[in-house]
């Protein structure tokens, strides 16, 4: 920034020759109504602000890794209520457990508010891709959560 901006204390401004436009602490950028934030000419002001928008206050997002127990096992996750989820595998897939589901149940009792269901899979064989319940268990998981 230039010397100019530091010693008159402005918090919003642009460096000398207007290379660059910069928002000190405690400045603030408003976009008032009718104007636009564009990015390479295209105005991205609708979307930055339904993304925003549908981030409600008090939602978090919290994760975490487990070892599987049992073909469905069910993870407390701290929230109140789980509004979506996810699993992914910690370690390559093998044959049994090939692949994992999690759901957040009706959360209303199956399973309790706050919890998700994490489900094991295995092939069932070479040329039959249909899933079923996996019968081998000790594989590390990483699951999110997204709720109240």
């Amino acid at each position: 920034m230039s010397a100019q901006s530091d010693t008159q204390n402005v918090k919003v401004g642009t460096e000398q020759g207007g290379a660059r436009g910069f928002v000190k602490s405690g400045g603030v950028l408003d976009i008032e109504s009718g104007g636009a934030l564009k990015i390479a000419g295209v105005d991205k002001t609708a979307q930055l602000s339904s993304a925003l928008a549908s981030t409600a206050v008090g939602k978090k997002f919290v994760c975490g890794q487990m070892t599987t127990a049992t073909a469905t096992d069910t993870v407390a996750t701290g929230l109140a209520t789980v509004v979506a989820c996810g699993v992914t595998e910690d370690s390559d897939p093998i044959d049994d457990p090939e692949w994992f589901t999690a759901t957040i149940g009706d959360q209303a009792g199956s399973p309790a508010a706050g919890s998700i269901i994490i489900k094991g899979w295995k092939n069932t064989g070479g040329t039959d891709p249909t899933p079923a319940a996996a019968t081998t268990f000790g594989k590390k998981v990483n699951w999110w959560a997204y709720g109240a």
